[in-house]
């Protein structure tokens, strides 16, 4: 009875967008996503389970982020995931990491974008090859992660203990100028599960995930957007901390 209660939060999914905001999603942003899971996953040092992976990669693909930090924030989110005692990374190990390694949630530009990532895309070739070799990328981590049932139990119950904040993150989404893609709010939904973050923080994000939207042109929230969003506030947390301990 659980599952159709959570899939029938994702209101018709890529459907319930308006159409430009469904074309710069899956015909602009894909290939950069593609690109970032090239990226992330020699930078793994667990398993990481496939939707987490990708939201790491979303993140990663923004290229205004060195990925000497990116990498920081993988190094920071497996110590979380095997504090909790996990052997894989989850989203919910993922949301708790940023959360703890972020000083803020305010709007971060891109700095200078990595040299690794500005030479990925440039030799990256036709876009539409690029995303079809991505979905069948993603169709064989999803495959893979199905075939361990401790995992997919775990994800599971999961998706349970996040369920009660689903409806509030819909609604309040709802209720914002633009629009937004009905597969991001299980993030929220989880970082509200795992974290204390309160509600004028959550609406404080949510205007930064629209700032970095704003920043891209884009009509709606794309999910890059909020991976951006979430990566950016963990790496700027990240940097802050190694400042400070040199400066000290």
């Amino acid at each position: 009875t659980v599952m159709p209660v959570f899939q029938g939060m994702m209101r018709g999914g890529c459907l319930s967008c308006p159409k430009e905001q469904t074309r710069v999603c899956q015909n602009l942003e894909k290939p950069y996503n593609v690109i970032g899971v090239d990226l992330v996953s020699a930078w793994l040092g667990m398993p990481w389970q496939f939707k987490a992976q990708d939201i790491l990669a979303g993140g990663a693909s923004d290229g205004g982020v060195e990925h000497e930090l990116v990498k920081a924030v993988i190094a920071a989110t497996e110590r979380t995931a095997r504090a909790n005692g996990h052997r894989t990374v989850s989203l919910a190990d993922f949301v708790e990491s940023v959360a703890v390694l972020a000083r803020d949630f305010d709007y971060h530009p891109p700095s200078q974008e990595d040299p690794e990532f500005a030479s990925a895309v440039e030799a990256m070739g036709e876009p539409w090859k690029v995303i079809a070799r991505g979905r069948k990328d993603s169709h064989a981590r999803a495959a893979a992660y199905r075939t361990n049932p401790a995992e997919v139990r775990r994800n599971f119950e999961e998706i349970v203990a996040a369920l009660p904040y689903e409806a509030q993150v819909h609604n309040e989404l709802a209720e914002r100028d633009m629009n937004w893609c009905s597969h991001v709010p299980h993030l929220f939904s989880r970082l509200l599960w795992r974290t204390g973050i309160s509600e004028a923080e959550l609406r404080h994000l949510f205007d930064t995930v629209e700032a970095v939207a704003r920043e891209r042109g884009h009509p709606g929230v794309t999910p890059r957007d909020v991976e951006t969003t979430l990566m950016r506030a963990a790496a700027t947390g990240v940097n802050a901390n190694v400042v400070a301990g040199v400066s000290e």
